[in-house]
């Protein structure tokens, strides 16, 4: 009796063996002509997937970053684009009129007699460097746009970024020399000094397009606008 039991137990093992190997077949012709069926995009996501103990490809370089610590939370009195007059301008007195070329970004209550690092926005060279009316120190850096390399002959690039209302001697670099992306370059000016052009202590952020310097703060007119970048539509630049 105890034979039969064994040689029936050893059968039903056998037959569940054989049901077990066969619908693993199935499964698996069954997901190879799934696969072979795909849309070719999708068959490379289930085809790549990525592996235990495989690493994620790394992430794309930043192009762009922000020009002071902490940049969107500070207070952005006078934002890309808008009509100031000495009338409706958030900032008293007023000595300008006309659409604001730039972003500025106001210094928190207790940097006002502290350095307040600036820095580079984007990667490229120095174009010009000196005093200017209306902005105290003044640097203009030739930058590229959406991934695309300054030349490295020319330091020419796609745009041209103005940093506004620095203290000049604390710039140590040059015309010319490299600036990359996130380095410092100096500290702002102090508040109504002549490293500010008697303004506020703030940094003015402008940006614009094509390789030529253009440092005005203000135009005349709406339609011009379409020749410079609101700073903060890049990302980084305004977080």
């Amino acid at each position: 009796m105890d034979k039969k039991i064994i040689i029936l137990a050893g059968a039903i093992t056998v037959f569940a063996a054989v049901i077990i190997y066969n619908l693993y077949s199935i499964v698996s012709v069954k997901q190879t002509v799934v696969e072979n069926n795909l849309p070719s995009k999708v068959k490379d996501i289930v085809t790549n997937q990525i592996s235990p103990g495989q690493k994620n490809p790394p992430a794309p370089a930043p192009v762009f970053s922000a020009p002071l610590e902490k940049a969107g939370e500070r207070v952005t009195k006078k934002i890309f684009g808008q009509y100031i007059t000495p009338q409706n301008s958030p900032v008293r007195p007023e000595k300008f009129r006309g659409y604001h070329t730039g972003t500025d970004f106001e210094i928190f209550p207790e940097e006002l007699n502290t350095d307040v690092p600036v820095r580079s926005v984007c990667d490229g060279k120095i174009a010009l460097k000196k005093t200017a009316t209306g902005y105290g120190g003044l640097l203009v850096q030739n930058c590229g746009l959406d991934g695309q390399l300054a030349s490295p002959e020319l330091g020419d690039g796609p745009i041209s970024v103005i940093y506004g209302h620095l203290k000049l001697t604390s710039i140590t670099k040059k015309a010319g020399d490299a600036l990359p992306l996130g380095e410092k370059i100096g500290i702002l000016g102090k508040a109504f000094s002549s490293e500010t052009s008697g303004e506020r202590k703030h940094l003015h952020l402008g940006i614009h397009k094509g390789s030529s310097v253009n440092i005005l703060g203000y135009i005349q007119n709406q339609s011009e606008l379409s020749g410079w970048i609101n700073p903060c539509s890049l990302d980084a630049v305004c977080q």
